[in-house]
């Protein structure tokens, strides 16, 4: 599934939703994780990529898993495997830095 620009909605266990923002997916041991922003109804008010301000915000890991050709997001229980996936979250922000300061 593609999931660029895309607005994904996560159902919790109770019944509450929350919209997010998909911001990236990465590979950690051949296992894949979608990295998610919540769009927040009261914060800035500002798109996150625009936002001069300081609008810091949590960001969501779900891993993706397979079922045939379906896809679905679930979240990941192990806090080592969130801290791994989070890691390669911010290795390959700094490769997209690095990027954009090579086209500069």
């Amino acid at each position: 599934m593609d999931y660029e620009n895309e607005i994904i909605e996560l159902t919790g266990e109770d019944g509450d939703t929350i919209k997010c923002e998909y911001i990236d997916t990465v590979l950690v041991d051949d296992d894949e994780y979608v990295v998610l922003l919540p769009i927040e109804e009261d914060g800035c008010g500002h798109d996150h990529h625009e936002c001069g301000e300081d609008c810091e915000s949590e960001v969501i890991i779900m891993k993706i898993e397979k079922n045939g050709d379906e896809e679905y997001l679930v979240p990941v229980e192990d806090d080592d495997e969130l801290e791994r996936a989070f890691e390669a979250f911010q290795e390959q922000l700094d490769e997209y830095d690095d990027e954009d300061e090579d086209l500069e």
